[in-house]
This record gives structure tokens, C-alpha cells and sequence, in this order.
């Protein structure tokens, strides 16, 4: 690898060759912003999406292996720069969250009542439910990314080397041509991190856990009976997993099971434990069911001259809104190339920062999940717990301080940060500390 010492030589000009190595909302946000950026300031870039997966099928071969749930926050951002959802994207819009412990159960509903959570499929859906008039998220995206400007090549980037300084891309061994940049947009669920390993630049894969996906197959009727407009949120003690959600869509469910290297028994062995049994219907089918890796930990070098990592493969959200995540990176990684440069100083300067504050947040992620952990497996913190919510949705006028704090950390609507430090509240505290003695004395 060859690195660039003049920056000016990787300026993106007139003209310039763009090549984003993954299709998926972060490499359609890199996209759909690169070339809106362009655009402000006069300039015409070559933007090609390499993208082999066909959004438009059903089943795993359109599927990108994600829960599909966009915050309140990121819908009403979307707006703001103009991405509209449509009815045929949203399977459903989500106003309240149910949590269920082995010590009861408390529903929880949005903070701000104009606000709504949406549902989405990043494929098409589960085998069989093409032709409904239903469209995947992530070919929404693509799609507003190819309006926007850009060719959709669908075949899969084997190989990537160096050549004058410059990337170029191949597929089935075969020279595509070099890029002036090259975005790494994959997930960590494809090969594409490896191509970039192999470049030799100090980039590494993201340390991975495996999670676990299932599509419960019900009516819709079922489904409005025991789900309604609420995602089913379950803290268990149950080893290697964190949390749980089952996530109400059109005809199915989806369920995200996230923790510590789940398999495919832990699946199982969720679904016949008694608490999540209450929650369910006694009939229904799981249709369709995956175990994908999650990063848990960022890579400590996303860029080099003419290369950027951002979305999975680079650094996300832990254990939620990993669609923000993408917004965010996928944006700040074109705003840097367009406005900047393409050159590793120019990432550094400008991209990192961004890039490092999701690595700083979820430190604070961790620790929320840990006092989390502790919640589920002691009796008497999660019986004090769902009193002092249970108080503050019965009561209007009670300031919603946990059930704020609990709506904030599932959803992916607040930083971590900003969560970690509403959680000192000192009035808060005390209420639960007098409603946690109050359960242990029982």
C-alpha cells in the first residue's frame, strides 16, 4: 500500500470515481449525501454502489439480517433532509414498549406522544410475503441513492489493491477499474471487511457476538391481539442474553435476541420459557430464523488515503440503532470526502471524531446494560423498578424519569451518554432505592 503525502492530490474533483463496496442504508447514506453535497458546490461525481443482493426478493436472499426498527429521532431526521418512508416501507408505526420481567410486567409508552417508532423489513420479508404491496427499507434506500445519481452495480467486489496510489476494484477476478475513493459500506455479516483487512492500511474486523433473528409467522388479527402497537421488550435471567424483543410487522413478528454468541438452542430454550410463553399466542410458525454477528467493538484504524470504513464494518451502535448508526457515519463520511478530501489526514481530522464518539458512547452503553443485567437477575431491584414506572405512567402529571430512561435505551432514540448522566438523577434514585426496600421486606 502506498500512502498519498500531498493532500490536494486527493481532492474529489469534477468528475471523480467513487466506488461504495455495500448497498445497505450505510452505503445508500454515503451515497445519497455524497452526491447531494456535490451538487452544492458544483461538482459531479461517479458514484457506483456495488450492492449483489436483490432487495426485492423474499426470504434470506434479500434479507440484510436486522431487527428493522428506525428511532422516532432518525424518522423525524429523515424528514428533515427530505427521506420521507412510505406507507409501502413502515409495517407498522410503534407507540409503546411492553416489558416483561419474571417479576411482572409494565407497558411503556412514548415520552412524546407525537412521536412514532416504525417498523421496517431491511429485506423484502420472510419466503412468501413478496407481492403484498410491501417494500424493503434498505431498496427504498438504494433506490433513492440510484435517483440521486449513482449506478447499482449487483455483482460482489472480490478484490481490492492499490495501483498508483489509487483503489481499484475487482469481481470474479476480473479489473473493474480504479476509484479516486473507495467507501467500505459492507456488513459484518458478508466477506467485503476482509477485502479491506487485506489492503494492509492497520484495519481490522470488528470484535463479533452472534445474535439471533426469527420471523414468527401469526395472523394480523393475532398479532393486533397481542402485540398492538407495542414492541415486546423481555428482561430475563438468562444466561448470555441481554435482552430480547419481539418486534409486531404486517403477518409476523420479529424476534431479536441479543447477548453473548446465541445459538440456534438458545433460541429454542427462549421460547419456551414461561414468561415469554404468557406473552405469545399458542399458535404460530416461525417461518424464517438466522444467528448474524454483531459488532461489539470498533476497528481502531477506518480509514487511509482514498478508503473509509463506516457502518458495521466500522463503528456502530451497541446493541441498537444500528440504521442511526448508519445515518450518521454514512453522512459524516461524505461530507469529509466531498467537502475535504479523500485523504487519510482529511478522515482523520474531519471523519474520526465522529467515527470515535459512537466508540466513547458506547462505553456508557455497556455500563447502562451492566445495571441492566443487575435489574434482571435481582428480584428486588426489578420489583422496584417496574413500580416506579408502573407509578409514573398511571400518574400524568409524575415526571417520566425511568420510563424515559427505559424507553431511551431500547429504542435508540438518546445517546448513552446523555442516558447515563439523566440516570444521577438524585429524586429518581431515591424513589427506587424506597420502592426496592419496600419489595425485599415483602
Amino acid at each position: 500500500m502506498r500512502n498519498n503525502t500531498d493532500a490536494n492530490a486527493a481532492t474529489l474533483e469534477n468528475g471523480s470515481r467513487i466506488a461504495v463496496v455495500g448497498g445497505g442504508p450505510t452505503g445508500s447514506f454515503f451515497t445519497i449525501f455524497a452526491l447531494k453535497m456535490a451538487k452544492m458546490i458544483g461538482k459531479e461525481l461517479q458514484v457506483t454502489v456495488f450492492e449483489p443482493k436483490d432487495f426485492t426478493r423474499d426470504g434470506p436472499g434479500g434479507c440484510n439480517r436486522c431487527g428493522g426498527v428506525i428511532s422516532e429521532l432518525l424518522v423525524q431526521t429523515l424528514a428533515v433532509e427530505g427521506i420521507i418512508l412510505p406507507d409501502s416501507v413502515v409495517q407498522r408505526g410503534i407507540n409503546s414498549y411492553r416489558l416483561h420481567t419474571e417479576n411482572g410486567s409494565v407497558t411503556i409508552a412514548t415520552p412524546f406522544s407525537e412521536r412514532t417508532i416504525a417498523t421496517v423489513y431491511r429485506g423484502i420479508g420472510p419466503k412468501g410475503i413478496i407481492g403484498k404491496n410491501k417494500e424493503s427499507f434498505d431498496n427504498f434506500l438504494l433506490r433513492l441513492a440510484v435517483q440521486e445519481g449513482a449506478v447499482h452495480m449487483p455483482v460482489r467486489v472480490d478484490r481490492i489493491e492499490y495501483r498508483n496510489t489509487l483503489p481499484v476494484i475487482f469481481s470474479r477476478g476480473q479489473e473493474i477499474q480504479a476509484y479516486d475513493l473507495v467507501a467500505g459500506t459492507c456488513g459484518v455479516n458478508s466477506s467485503g471487511a476482509n477485502l479491506f483487512e487485506s489492503l494492509g492500511f492497520g484495519y481490522n474486523k470488528p470484535e463479533l457476538i452472534t445474535a439471533a433473528i426469527a420471523e414468527l409467522g401469526m395472523d394480523r388479527e393475532t398479532i393486533s391481539e397481542y402485540f398492538g402497537n407495542s414492541i415486546h421488550l423481555f428482561l430475563l435471567p438468562v444466561k448470555d442474553i441481554r435482552f430480547a424483543a419481539m418486534i409486531p410487522k404486517g403477518t409476523y413478528v420479529t424476534l431479536c435476541i441479543l447477548g453473548k454468541n446465541i445459538s440456534a438452542q438458545g433460541v429454542d430454550s427462549f421460547l419456551s420459557n414461561s414468561v415469554v410463553k404468557r406473552a405469545l399466542p399458542e399458535k404460530y410458525e416461525i417461518n424464517c430464523r438466522c444467528l448474524p454477528k454483531m459488532n461489539v467493538a470498533a476497528p481502531k484504524t477506518p480509514f487511509a488515503d482514498r478508503i473509509v470504513m463506516c457502518g458495521d464494518a466500522g463503528s456502530t451502535r451497541l446493541f441498537k440503532d444500528g440504521i442511526g448508526a448508519a445515518y450518521l457515519m454514512g453522512k459524516a463520511a461524505a461530507k469529509t470526502a466531498v467537502f475535504q478530501g479523500a485523504g487519510s489526514e482529511h478522515f482523520r481530522q474531519h471523519y474520526y471524531p465522529c467515527y470515535r464518539s459512537l466508540i466513547l458512547d458506547n462505553y456508557f452503553g455497556k455500563f447502562l446494560y451492566a445495571v441492566t443485567e443487575a435489574y434482571k437477575t435481582n428480584k428486588a431491584l426489578c420489583r422496584g423498578m417496574l413500580r416506579v414506572v408502573r407509578k409514573e405512567q398511571k400518574n400524568p402529571d409524575k415526571p417520566k424519569r425511568l420510563s424515559t430512561i427505559m424507553w431511551d435505551i431500547f429504542t435508540g432514540n438518546e445517546r448513552y451518554k446523555n442516558i447515563f448522566f439523566n440516570s444521577l438523577s438524585p429524586r429518581m434514585n431515591l424513589e427506587i432505592i424506597q420502592e426496592v426496600v419496600k419489595a425485599a421486606v415483602r
